[in-house]
């Protein structure tokens, strides 16, 4: 049987007084015109593509409302606890797994006139699929996606009498048993610098390596089963070759990473500028190969059409346009928004010199990356369960805390979440 997650937002909605509705103008026409509204955050989408659309589409106007990236998901949900109305276009980031179980919210993009599984089998299937409800609705279409892949200063790994070249440095690691072999090489042989970060980045890594996260399709707290455990116990068991910390957006972090004290992370495509930022001595030593264990993914939007849309063909159309290859490809050089159809992937433009990266080819691996990585299913909330284990794992990392028991209370404390959200 199907659990019912008790929605966060209902909780709002229960709890907050004197709440009013929240105008926004729908999708309407003011003679021969059209009137989109849209929420996006900045660099979610190409400004210059939403001003395109009255020349593409002649009578049709985009009318947006610009959110930061850390505010936009806490709006959507206020709005929606407070039965206000939701902006004809939505984009949402990877957090789309909460709003998965509002799909009375949204058109369902597989129904007329959109027919959006036409178009299924142009993207790759597992972005596809974060955008499915369980009872096999579509809220969404992709935009862009975030690969992960192993980022290595060649320079360290020369010093430490390790492989340099890409290809030969993912024979060396294709597990992260052989990864840490690897690093215990590179610490004898340069004890000043260690190989990887911290702890709860290579969970996020073999988190996502995984088929399944903590709470399957039907609701079933599995957070307690073998896959969860190999991945959090696979992290703890680099504590002998991590620097410390708990987040790559730290000075620390950078400092780092600059002055040569970390080897290599395990990041999505979107930390390539993260890194040109932080470590701007080290230019031209840094490569890109494929991660220990496999891809994975951090990161990634889409864009839906909500129930507030008075003209949804017209509305479908725009979003196709916005998700076009053409449109996808641009938004590569112009944001750093990695593809997420197929035929974008495949185009040879991405296929460019890099020279922070030592002028190699860096999106070949991105782009491998993209079409090998798991369709795991994010639940509601997933982030607060993920957290508690990266907490758990900060302690065995800083205090010496032992592993087992760390898990145990992770478990512990995931399922008191579990239990707060889910009526039985």
């Amino acid at each position: 049987m199907k659990k019912r997650l008790v929605s966060a937002v209902l909780i709002a909605a229960m709890t907050m007084t004197g709440a009013g509705s929240l105008a926004t103008v729908s999708a309407a026409s003011s003679g021969e015109e059209t009137v989109l509204t849209l929420w996006y955050w900045k660099n979610s989408i190409r400004e210059e593509l939403l001003e395109q659309v009255s020349e593409v589409f002649p009578g049709v106007k985009i009318q947006a409302e610009l959110f930061a990236a850390d505010d936009i998901e806490e709006k959507i949900n206020t709005t929606i606890a407070s039965g206000g109305e939701l902006p004809d276009l939505l984009a949402m980031d990877d957090w789309i797994a909460n709003l998965l179980q509002y799909e009375d919210e949204f058109v369902n993009l597989y129904d007329a006139p959109c027919n959006a599984a036409e178009i299924q089998d142009q993207y790759v299937e597992w972005k596809w699929k974060k955008a499915e409800t369980v009872d096999g609705k579509l809220i969404a279409l992709p935009m862009d996606v975030g690969p992960t892949c192993m980022f290595y200063n060649a320079a360290l790994f020369e010093a430490a009498g390790l492989p340099t070249d890409p290809a030969e440095v993912a024979a060396l690691m294709p597990t992260w048993e052989d990864a840490y072999a690897a690093a215990q090489q590179l610490q004898e042989a340069t004890p000043d610098v260690k190989m990887f970060d911290f702890l709860g980045h290579i969970f996020v890594s073999t988190l996502g390596q995984q088929k399944q996260h903590m709470i399957d399709e039907e609701g079933n707290f599995i957070a307690d089963q073998d896959h969860i455990r190999d991945a959090f116990m696979t992290a703890a068991a680099a504590k002998p070759y991590v620097y410390g910390g708990d987040t790559e957006w730290s000075p620390e972090w950078a400092a780092a990473l600059n002055n040569g004290d970390v080897a290599a992370f395990v990041g999505a495509v979107w930390m390539k500028p993260e890194v040109q930022d932080a470590a701007p001595d080290t230019a031209g030593n840094w490569r890109v190969t494929a991660a220990p264990g496999g891809a994975g993914n951090v990161g990634g939007s889409g864009i839906g059409i909500t129930k507030s849309c008075e003209d949804v063909e017209t509305a479908y159309k725009v979003i196709t346009w916005l998700t076009n290859k053409d449109n996808q490809v641009s938004s590569l050089d112009d944001l750093g928004l990695f593809p997420s159809l197929i035929s974008a992937l495949d185009d040879e433009s991405l296929l460019y010199e890099e020279e922070f990266f030592g002028n190699q080819i860096v999106n070949e691996y991105f782009v491998k990356a993209a079409k090998e990585i798991n369709d795991l299913y994010y639940p509601p909330n997933y982030s607060s369960y993920q957290s508690v284990f990266e907490q758990q794992l900060l302690l065995v990392q800083d205090q010496d805390k032992d592993p087992e028991q760390a898990f145990q209370d992770a478990v512990d404390e995931a399922r008191g979440i579990y239990d707060l959200e889910y009526l039985f």
